[in-house]
């Protein structure tokens, strides 16, 4: 996936190499456009926060999201407790780090187990989760509202989920943060990596020149991974090109 967190100069794509860090990646893009599309007056950005507000909720009642997370947070604390007995480890950054995970388990913690009670018992709400891709006249009633009352609503309903939201947004900037970084040529728009046995890259990040008219496909294998660079021909048939391309490539692992 593309990152949203790209300058207007680079595109980032990221790839998750497990299940849990692609589930986050996915909450984190919603929770993105909920913020950006919230605060834009018009129906038709409220309507676009609304339903990502509601792919949020209908992630967070099939998955178990907040126990993952604690598990998360506490496998980045064994690892730095670990790091921080190195004699040349950064102890004064470690610290800060394992401090602001201690405050963000306590939050995930004193979050209720039926944290999504409210919610669930809010009659507009669940209207919206069940008739939001139909016509439907109470919708089109709140879309008419003063901006507002809906961008405070919104708010509302995100103020419920909001631990899980920083959690997330700790857990991947973390994640981002901690790669091993290398310029990287593409022999004829083909790049593969071989994982080392001895770390867990838990997520795969391409960094490129925005105005590029090829983009990166990534294939994954239990321990290897490929880059394929492709274009678009004229009957938006997908080819891989034939050019040596450069590119910043992050293995991100704790």
């Amino acid at each position: 996936m593309m990152s949203s967190l790209s300058d207007p100069h680079a595109a980032i794509y990221e790839e998750p190499m497990d299940e849990r860090i692609r589930k986050f990646l996915k909450l984190e893009n919603y929770f993105l456009k909920v913020n950006y599309h919230k605060e834009i007056d018009s129906i038709y950005d409220s309507y676009a926060s609304l339903h990502n507000l509601i792919l949020i909720y209908n992630t967070l009642s099939r998955v178990e999201v907040k126990s993952e997370l604690i598990r998360e947070i506490d496998f980045h604390k064994t690892k730095y407790k670990e790091y921080i007995k190195y004699d040349n480890s950064d102890k004064t950054k470690l610290n800060s780090i394992m401090e602001k995970q201690d405050v963000i388990l306590n939050n995930l913690h004193s979050l209720k187990s039926n944290y999504l009670n409210d919610l669930n018992n809010d009659e507009l709400f669940q209207h919206c989760v069940k008739h939001h891709d139909n016509l439907n006249t109470e919708i089109d009633y709140w879309l008419t509202r003063d901006h507002n009352m809906r961008l405070n609503q919104i708010n509302l309903w995100l103020e419920l989920i909001k631990p899980i939201e920083h959690s997330i947004n700790f857990c991947l900037d973390i994640l981002r943060k901690s790669s091993q970084t290398t310029e990287v040529c593409a022999n004829n728009g083909f790049h593969l990596i071989k994982m080392e046995q001895d770390k867990k890259i838990r997520l795969l990040r391409i960094t490129m020149q925005s105005d590029n008219y090829y983009f990166p496909r990534i294939s994954l294998g239990p321990h290897r991974a490929t880059i394929s660079f492709m274009i678009m021909n004229e009957d938006n048939k997908f080819l891989q090109i034939k050019e040596n391309i450069s590119f910043v490539l992050d293995l991100c692992f704790i």
